[in-house]
């Protein structure tokens, strides 16, 4: 007889929802985590004495209730915290920013008074073609995904297909020049827009596939939703779902490394650790990227030759940095930008001058370089939640797009270090003060979170979120369903449809699959 019904390995938010759901129909589950702590690439650690920061992800962008009600979450700690203003984009002098409220009231009151008529109309314009994307994407959201082909044939009319097409196989600058033509108006409602589409991708606005990314981005939360917080960090997320585990009689072990999982006839039958024990299941979950689960803890033995190649050909290259510090005092902002001092605006700004500027950008990090003028965007959490820092401080992280990965890993720690200080002294150009109010920095680029968590190329999709590897090419094409080449042996991670971002819905998706097929035998 098995020790357990189901084996989950790794404790972040998807594996946690997916051992939730499970053990919520009384089967016996067990989580295993490598380090001491649940939630992967959305926790939240005390990098700095004091300050606790968001390690990955920092806001919930594409969560949805139907998830936290399925979860129980709420009952187990998990709070959201709804900021006035989800960014301020900035750019080039003379350029007027771009204020993006989340009360759709003031979002509108802000670019029609800033930016006049045309832009309100551009962006309405963009909003009509998000939701036309959203609509097929939504009804697969809880299900086994559509391929391309068959989410085209299903639209209704001409347009709609039109508009399907341009999301799946244009570029972000496709979607941004149909709702702002004029290339030398809007800019920094266009950099704005440039920098979501390129989140996760790996490639520039002008690249095709990135049109995609941008349409996600919007459509996912709803069309005019925007970012929410969570009341003591993104961990939180993990930290409830994981109380509501216990709650139901499953377990977690922390600090438990897997070495393997353990396939006999064909059959995943359990895993070993790193210690030498060896835990047996039923059945076995993996919320590791797939490249990790199938050529670290499988090995490609004992899988079909062409899933091997298949697998080992996702990309995974994701170009950015993260720069953790603690300030003593905010930032302040001066000339043309004093006013984001006022009503909290100067919690999270980006400077994203243009599209044009991003994909110079993308250039210089392509050929291993650091950009010569890099993107800046920083948000501070604790001034809507003053659990992160002691009083009278703050935690703040900047995250900035295009560290030259494609340079050789020798050179990686050199290069992020210069690239922080760039990152930095831009965001100074603007509120002179910034430099001196950081007391701590923390830099981190792709290969800490690869040694930290275990991604691949620590690539926090868990696969580029590109056309070629989202809805049925997810994470392979024949292998969208959550199942594996192995019998029993399931993914349940981001490296699944729907994809990345704190959702929970591939963890969800999963379980329900889990047990459906364990109905069935």
């Amino acid at each position: 007889m098995a020790d357990y019904d189901v084996i989950v390995v790794g404790a972040g938010h998807n594996g946690l929802a997916a051992a939730t759901v499970l053990a919520r129909e009384r089967l016996k589950v067990l989580v295993l985590e490598k380090n001491s702590y649940v939630g992967g690439m959305a926790a939240t650690r005390e990098l700095i004495k004091g300050f606790k920061h968001n390690v990955g992800a920092w806001a919930l962008i594409v969560f949805r209730d139907i998830v936290a009600e399925a979860l129980e979450m709420k009952k187990f700690g998990y709070e959201v915290i709804n900021p006035t203003t989800s960014l301020a984009c900035f750019g080039e002098p003379g350029q007027k920013p771009y204020i993006v409220y989340n009360d759709p009231v003031k979002l509108v009151e802000w670019i029609t008074e800033n930016h006049g008529q045309e832009a309100m109309q551009g962006l309405l314009k963009l909003f009509e073609i998000c939701s036309v994307f959203a609509e097929p994407m939504d009804a697969i959201r809880f299900t086994h995904p559509k391929s391309i082909g068959t989410i085209m044939d299903s639209m209704p009319n001409p347009r709609a297909k039109d508009i399907m097409r341009k999301c799946f196989f244009g570029s972000a600058l496709d979607i941004i020049n149909e709702c702002f033509p004029d290339p030398t108006k809007f800019r920094s409602i266009r950099g704005s827009l440039a920098g979501m589409a390129i989140d996760g991708t790996g490639l520039g606005p002008y690249s095709p596939g990135t049109a995609f990314s941008l349409a996600y981005h919007i459509a996912t939360p709803g069309v005019g939703k925007f970012y929410q917080l969570v009341k003591g960090g993104m961990g939180q997320v993990s930290e409830s779902i994981k109380r509501s585990l216990e709650d139901k009689g499953g377990e977690v072990k922390l600090n438990t490394a897997v070495k393997r999982i353990i396939i006999e006839r064909g059959k995943a039958v359990g895993v070993e650790l790193t210690s030498g024990e060896k835990i047996s299941g039923r059945v076995v979950l993996s919320s590791l990227d797939a490249y990790a689960t199938f050529m670290r803890l499988v090995g490609e033995d004992l899988l079909p030759t062409d899933f091997v190649d298949m697998v080992k050909k996702i990309k995974y290259k994701n170009p950015y940095l993260e720069i953790h510090v603690t300030l003593k005092e905010l930032p302040e902002f001066v000339g043309d930008l004093a006013f984001l001092n006022e009503d909290k605006l100067r919690w999270f700004v980006g400077y994203y001058p243009s599209p044009e500027h991003l994909e110079r950008c993308y250039e210089d990090s392509k050929w291993g370089r650091i950009p010569h003028d890099p993107l800046s965007a920083y948000y501070i959490p604790s001034m809507w939640d003053d659990t992160l820092a002691p009083k009278g401080y703050y935690t703040a992280t900047f995250f900035s797009q295009y560290f030259p990965v494609a340079a050789s890993k020798e050179q990686h720690g050199r290069l992020k270090d210069e690239m922080a200080e760039k990152v930095i002294s831009k965001m100074a150009e603007y509120a002179p003060n910034f430099k001196k109010a950081i007391m701590n920095k923390v830099v981190l680029a792709p290969y800490h979170y690869e040694a930290m968590f275990g991604v691949t190329e620590g690539d926090y999709s868990s696969g580029l979120t590109i056309p070629e590897q989202m809805l049925d090419c997810r994470p392979v094409v024949g292998w969208a369903d959550y199942k594996t080449p192995v019998d029993g042996l399931y993914l349940c991670g981001a490296c699944c449809h729907p994809g990345p971002g704190v959702t929970g819905v591939p963890g969800y998706n999963c379980a329900n699959d889990v047990l459906e097929d364990w109905k069935r035998k």
